[in-house]
């Protein structure tokens, strides 16, 4: 079977997936509770949602410029701004949540004096990211939010593993750019020198003490903006006082559902909510909300992010 053959029918069967999946979610969830809810948002919930979502993004690109920086790269904030935009579009239907990473590492190559610098530090930056969300999970999992707080063993157990496998992702990233640099050296010699950059920024510049600390630090804000936007968001459902359950649950979701099963995680990502913050104590139609508040969101931003792409194609 040619590889084009083959990529066409894995996209499909992850569109039919994220139907599937879908479809399975939307029978669990009592839609009249879900829409009675979605009706009662206000403006001013609905402005708190943007502020803090937007802030949220914008403390991602600090980070991202400020990672550059310590590779020696000066990048202006607006462009990082709309590389990153343009990523959030393609994450919506790329057959994965991490292909924006990519687009917007290509794009960020064009305004850089070394192209790995795009790669290492959108790479970096999302390790950081995702490790300073699971340790955050792990440790409310551990010691919880309050006397009362009941967490299922298995649940506890999930954001440990999360969090310790993002660890050491975090300690060893440019372990697996080191082997690849020596498969790559034969047969693809122009590929291979820009993996062995990767590993070089990601064993050097990046491995340092300072590197580490700032990069969990603005991920720790981002993070906390994140659960923020959640919490906000399920006040605005009529459903306060799952602080626990949400601070534990949903760096568990957006983890796991990076995993590739669905086109951009659809689907995907709201049976997670779902399953993950039911056993917590969220109602199903309050955890369907809050996955369509997110998406909302991250819809929001994907048509900002085409028109920067169309106002790119237009200039070029």
């Amino acid at each position: 079977m040619e590889p084009s053959t083959r990529q066409r029918l894995v996209t499909l069967g992850k569109g039919l997936a994220t139907v599937v999946v879908l479809g399975l979610v939307l029978r669990k969830v009592p839609l009249r509770d879900l829409a009675a809810r979605m009706r009662a948002l206000s403006l001013a919930d609905l402005l708190a949602l943007l502020a803090l979502t937007t802030a949220q993004v914008t403390v991602g690109v600090f980070r991202w410029q400020r990672l550059l920086k310590r590779l020696g790269e000066r990048v202006a904030f607006l462009p990082l701004y709309g590389d990153v935009l343009v990523g959030l579009m393609y994450n919506m239907f790329l057959p994965t949540t991490v292909g924006g990473d990519v687009v917007r590492a290509l794009r960020c190559r064009a305004r850089v004096q070394q192209g790995h610098a795009a790669w290492s530090s959108s790479l970096f930056e999302r390790i950081a990211g995702l490790l300073a969300m699971a340790a955050s999970g792990a440790i409310a999992a551990g010691v919880g939010l309050g006397s009362d707080a009941r967490i299922p063993s298995s649940i506890r157990l999930l954001a440990g593993g999360l969090a310790l496998g993002l660890l050491i992702a975090f300690f060893f990233a440019a372990a697996p750019f080191r082997i690849l640099v020596t498969r790559l050296e034969r047969s693809l010699p122009s590929v291979a020198d820009d993996v062995r950059g990767i590993a070089a920024d990601l064993s050097g510049p990046l491995a340092t003490r300072g590197a580490r600390f700032e990069a969990l630090f603005w991920s720790l804000l981002y993070q906390a903006l994140g659960i923020a936007f959640v919490i906000v968001g399920a006040r605005a459902l009529g459903a306060p006082g799952h602080a626990l359950a949400i601070v534990v649950g949903v760096p568990i979701v957006h983890v796991l559902s990076m995993v590739p099963i669905t086109i951009g995680g659809l689907g995907l990502r709201e049976g997670l909510f779902v399953a993950i913050l039911g056993p917590l104590g969220v109602a199903p139609a309050v955890a369907l909300g809050l996955a369509a508040q997110w998406l909302a969101s991250s819809v929001g931003f994907a048509i900002v992010g085409a028109g920067v792409a169309l106002t790119d194609g237009k200039r070029g």
